[in-house]
C-alpha cells in the first residue's frame, strides 16, 4: 500500500488546479488526463483555421469601379455582340458588373450624353444640390453668350439662387466652389486679346471653305438644320376683313406667343416633329389629350439650353435606333450651348455669328412657309367664326387656344413640301440654285393663292406679324430656381390661360357619329367622288376608340343582376 499511495498524488494535484476542494478518485484520473491531452489538439485546429483566413481573402477579386465613360464603352461593345466574359477581362472587372450594365443600357447612354464629366466613377452632389444645378444652368447660358465669369461672380450668384430657393445658412466658400467646378468639369481659361473679333468669318468664306467639306462627308438626307421662331398664335389680320366684321379692327394687339422649333433635313424627306414651347406647363386644353407635337413650357415661352439639350438627346436616341449618323446645323445663340458636342449619332455644327440670315436654310423660307400656311388656316377659321355670329375682336382671339395652335401648326408643317425645303437649302448655298428669274419664287413664298377678302400685301403683312418675336433670352434667377423645384410655379393650375374656354368633355359615340354625318354631308354637297380618306378617318378613329375603351361589367347595364 505504501508503494501505491504516492502514484495518484501528482495526478490529484494536477486536477486540483481546476477543482481545488474535490479529491478526484484514482479511477477517474485517466479520464481527466484524456481530456487534458485533447486541449492542445483543439487549439491547434483553431490556430490552423485562423492562419488560413488571410490566404482565402487574398484570393478575392479586387473591386474595380467603372466610370461612366467605361460603362458607355461596355454598352458599345455589347452592341457589337462582344461576349460579357471578354468585356470583363478587357476592363478587369467581374462578369456580374457587365451583366448589370447590360440591363441598364438606355439609362447609361442617356446619362453619358447628358453628363459633363463622364470620367467620374460615382455621382456625388453637394450639400445644396438644387443650388448647384441652377448655378450650372446659369453658367451654361451666360457662357453661351460669351460672358466672362469669375469665381467671385459665381459665389455671388450662388448666394442669390440660395436666397430664392430658401436655402438657409448657405455660404459658398472657395472650397465649395472648387468642388462644384470639379463636379461639373469646369476649368478656368484665360481670355486672349482680340480672338473674338477675329473669330467672326463672313458667310461667303464659310460657304466656300467649310461647307464643301461637310457636304462631302454626309448625304443630303443626313444634313439637318434646326431653328426656333416666335409665333403670335392668336394674332388676327387687319385690313379688308373689317368689311365683313367691323369688330375685327385693331385685333393685331393679340400677341399671345409660343415658340416653335423647326428641324428638317436637306432633301425634305424627314421633317421632325415640331417642338412647341408655351407659358403654361399644364394648359387646360391639353389635359387628358394626345397632341401631334412635343410640348413643354417655361414662364417666357422661350427656348432654353435645358430644353434644347433634352430635345437633342431625344433626337440622338432616334438616330441611334435608326442606325444613322447625321450632321445638325444650328445658329450660335445662348439657347444652343457649345458644350453639347458629345452626342453619339449627331455631329453638332454652329453657324458663324451674324450670318444665319444668309446661310441658314430655315431662315431662307422654310419657317416663313410654315407661317404662311398657318396664317391661311387662321383666316379661314376667323371667317367661319364671323359667319357663325357677331363676335368682337377679343372674342375671336379667345376662340384659339394652344391646342388649336398646335394642330394648325402641325397641319401647316405637313403642307411644307420637300421641294420648298430643298430650294431653301439651295438658296443658302448648299447646292446650285435651279434656273429661275426670282429666287423668292423658289421657296414658294409668293406662289400660294391669297386668302379671300385680303390683298396680297395685307396677307404678306399678316404672315410677317411675328417676324421679330423673341424666342430666347437671358433666364432670370426666379426661372432658374423653377427648373430645380419639384413643382415649377409656372406650371401650377392657377397659371393656365384665363382666356381659354371651358374644358371640353370627351365626345360620346353618338356625338362622333353625328360629326361623321355632317362631314359626309359636306363632302356630298361639294361633289366629292372619292370617299377613301373619309372612310380611312372613320376606321382609324374607331380603332383608336376601341383600343382605349375600358371593359365594363354587365351589371353596369342591367341593374337587377345581383
Amino acid at each position: 500500500m505504501s508503494t501505491t499511495t504516492p502514484t495518484p498524488t501528482p495526478t490529484t494535484q494536477k486536477s486540483t488546479t481546476q477543482t481545488p476542494t474535490t479529491q478526484t478518485p484514482t479511477t477517474q484520473t485517466p479520464t481527466t488526463q484524456k481530456s487534458t491531452t485533447q486541449t492542445p489538439t483543439t487549439m491547434l485546429t483553431l490556430t490552423t483555421l485562423t492562419s488560413t483566413t488571410p490566404t482565402t481573402q487574398s484570393k478575392k477579386r479586387k473591386r474595380n469601379d467603372l466610370s461612366l465613360a467605361d460603362k458607355y464603352e461596355v454598352v458599345k461593345l455589347l452592341n457589337q455582340k462582344t461576349s460579357q466574359t471578354e468585356i470583363a477581362k478587357k476592363l478587369g472587372c467581374s462578369q456580374s458588373q457587365i451583366s448589370r450594365i447590360s440591363a441598364k443600357k438606355e439609362e447609361i447612354i442617356a446619362s453619358y450624353e447628358a453628363s459633363n464629366n463622364p470620367d467620374r466613377k460615382r455621382q456625388r452632389s453637394g450639400k445644396s444640390a438644387d443650388v448647384e444645378t441652377a448655378l450650372y444652368t446659369w453658367f451654361k447660358d451666360d457662357r453661351a453668350r460669351d460672358v466672362p465669369i469669375s469665381g467671385p461672380l459665381l459665389e455671388e450668384k450662388a448666394r442669390d439662387i440660395a436666397t430664392n430657393l430658401d436655402v438657409p445658412n448657405f455660404n459658398p466658400s472657395s472650397g465649395w466652389l472648387s468642388r462644384w467646378k470639379t463636379r461639373f468639369n469646369i476649368t478656368f481659361k484665360r481670355l486672349h486679346g482680340e480672338k473674338k473679333d477675329a473669330d467672326s468669318p463672313a458667310a461667303d468664306y464659310w460657304t466656300t471653305n467649310v461647307l464643301p467639306q461637310l457636304l462631302d462627308s454626309y448625304q443630303p438626307a443626313d444634313i439637318y438644320n434646326a431653328d426656333e421662331t416666335g409665333i403670335y398664335y392668336r394674332a388676327l389680320p387687319d385690313g379688308t376683313l373689317a368689311a365683313k366684321s367691323e369688330s375685327v379692327s385693331g385685333s393685331k394687339k393679340a400677341k399671345d406667343r409660343i415658340t416653335a422649333l423647326v428641324a428638317t433635313n436637306m432633301d425634305g424627306s424627314d421633317k421632325r416633329k415640331l417642338l412647341i414651347i408655351g407659358k403654361s406647363l399644364r394648359p387646360r386644353c391639353l389635359r387628358g389629350k394626345s397632341v401631334p407635337a412635343t410640348y413643354t413650357a417655361n414662364k417666357n415661352a422661350w427656348m432654353t439650353s435645358t430644353i434644347f439639350e433634352d430635345w437633342l438627346r431625344d433626337f440622338n436616341r432616334d438616330m441611334r435606333l435608326q442606325g444613322r449618323k447625321i450632321l445638325l446645323l444650328v445658329d450660335n445663340c445662348a439657347a444652343h450651348p457649345a458644350s453639347l458636342t458629345n452626342s453619339s449619332h449627331i455631329k453638332l455644327i454652329f453657324l458663324p455669328p451674324n450670318t444665319t440670315s444668309i446661310i441658314q436654310p430655315c431662315d431662307q423660307g422654310i419657317i416663313r412657309n410654315l407661317k404662311l400656311h398657318y396664317r391661311r388656316q387662321m383666316v379661314t377659321h376667323i371667317i367661319n367664326l364671323i359667319d357663325d355670329g357677331d363676335l368682337h375682336a377679343n372674342d375671336l382671339a379667345r376662340k384659339v387656344n394652344v391646342l388649336d395652335a398646335i394642330h394648325m401648326l402641325t397641319r401647316a408643317w405637313r403642307a411644307v413640301t420637300p421641294t420648298t425645303i430643298s430650294n431653301c437649302y439651295s438658296k443658302a448655298g448648299f447646292r446650285p440654285l435651279p434656273a429661275s428669274d426670282d429666287n423668292d419664287d423658289l421657296t414658294t413664298q409668293n406662289t400660294e393663292p391669297t386668302p379671300t377678302h385680303m390683298t396680297r400685301d395685307e396677307f404678306e403683312e399678316y404672315v410677317d406679324i411675328d417676324a421679330t418675336a423673341d424666342c430666347h433670352g437671358e433666364v432670370s434667377t426666379a426661372d432658374l430656381c423653377d427648373t430645380v423645384r419639384p413643382t415649377p410655379t409656372y406650371g401650377s393650375d392657377d397659371d393656365d390661360d384665363a382666356d381659354e374656354d371651358e374644358v371640353t368633355l370627351r365626345p360620346t359615340p353618338s356625338e362622333v357619329q353625328h360629326a361623321y354625318q355632317i362631314i359626309r354631308l359636306d363632302l356630298e354637297y361639294n361633289n366629292c367622288t372619292d370617299y377613301s380618306d373619309f372612310y380611312n378617318l372613320q376606321n382609324r378613329a374607331e380603332c383608336l376608340r376601341e383600343s382605349t375603351k375600358q371593359q365594363k361589367k354587365i351589371t353596369e347595364f342591367i341593374n337587377w343582376i345581383p
